[in-house]
């Protein structure tokens, strides 16, 4: 069932994907976390601090943005374990992370 709250929040811009996930306890395979950011959220490795990045304007929270050593193959993965109306719909990526098909529909 969806969460309509979330979903509502989310359109209207008073919460970010980061803060949607971690209510609904989605996390991202072992070795990766996800903290929020004003736009929306940051994937990165455990254990490394949270990388600076620079947030998207008029994306309503729904930014992902990929850290440095972070795989896409992981990151779809996740992307796809999610329900569509709790998906980014904008990415950025650290310098240095090579995109590539990743095969998820939906996802990145």
């Amino acid at each position: 069932m969806p969460d309509v709250w979330a979903t509502a929040a989310l359109r209207d811009g008073l919460i970010s994907l980061g803060d949607v996930w971690h209510h609904q306890g989605k996390h991202p395979c072992d070795g990766l976390i996800v903290t929020c950011t004003p736009d929306g959220a940051v994937i990165h490795r455990a254990g490394q601090p949270t990388p600076k990045v620079k947030p998207l304007p008029g994306t309503r929270g729904r930014t992902l943005h990929i850290g440095p050593g972070v795989a896409l193959r992981d990151v779809g993965e996740f992307v796809g374990s999610l329900a569509p109306d709790v998906r980014p719909a904008y990415y950025t990526v650290a310098p240095g992370v090579v995109l590539t098909h990743i095969g998820t529909r939906g996802g990145v």
